[in-house]
């Protein structure tokens, strides 16, 4: 029998919390679906393959005291604050079909009473408002890790002021801006938060507790991995 089982990290260091998510999937259980629940402070974090200084103000951003993580999977770049949650979902791809991040937020949201709809290109939206951005990678075990954010009472502001993105696919998407484009949960329903989230987001699925120890060794050089200058720019600094 498959279980739910849930892990909420404490920290809010990006590369920390990168780490354990490549701990987490490379140490699944095969009759286990693990959701990793994270919160990142004032990071902007980029796709594998992306390019740093097209995707943001590099140096104005670290100068405010931000930081800039590259995450496994594709997609494009993301703020976080501690007004956005992440969720990370990861499963045996052979199970993908019973954790789809899609039909998880959505039941999340119904208890609130929202109705959430997919654009088709790895975004949620209520009200024509995205509020949350997804992307997924599979590792060389098969196992899948969807993860995303959920805009809960982010400083969108901060966000437009940041990140840089292709003004020729907004003007495909026919929207002006970032801001334009985005919204917090929070605006739809007063009840929702960062706590009240991740509570219905365990409720919802009858979830454990994950009772698992991890490699330190292993898991502090994974931290430098995802924290090194190698990584992050890739060759661009």
């Amino acid at each position: 029998m498959i279980k739910f089982k849930y892990l909420k990290q404490k920290e809010n260091d990006p590369y920390r919390n990168l780490a354990l998510e490549e701990m987490l999937v490379d140490s699944l259980n095969e009759n286990e679906i693990i959701v990793y629940l994270w919160q990142n402070a004032h990071t902007i974090v980029i796709g594998k393959h992306q390019d740093v200084y097209a995707e943001c103000k590099v140096d104005e951003f670290i100068a405010t005291g931000g930081r800039i993580a590259r995450r496994n999977s594709g997609g494009g770049a993301v703020y976080h604050d501690l007004g956005n949650l992440n969720f990370s979902i990861i499963a045996s791809r052979k199970h993908q079909n019973l954790c789809d991040y899609r039909d998880m937020l959505k039941k999340v949201l119904l208890f609130f009473g929202l109705t959430a709809d997919y654009n088709g290109r790895n975004d949620l939206l209520i009200e024509g408002h995205k509020f949350s951005g997804n992307a997924a990678y599979v590792s060389k075990e098969d196992v899948i890790c969807q993860h995303g954010t959920i805009l809960i009472n982010a400083d969108i502001s901060v966000m437009n002021s940041f990140l840089t993105p292709d003004k020729s696919k907004l003007k495909r998407n026919a929207v002006p801006s970032v801001a334009a484009r985005v919204a917090n949960l929070s605006e739809f329903c007063g009840e929702i938060t960062v706590e009240s989230i991740s509570d219905q987001f365990i409720a919802a699925f009858d979830m454990e507790p994950l009772d698992k120890a991890f490699d330190k060794k292993k898991l502090n050089d994974l931290e430098q991995k995802y924290s090194s200058a190698n990584w992050i720019f890739r060759g661009q600094k």
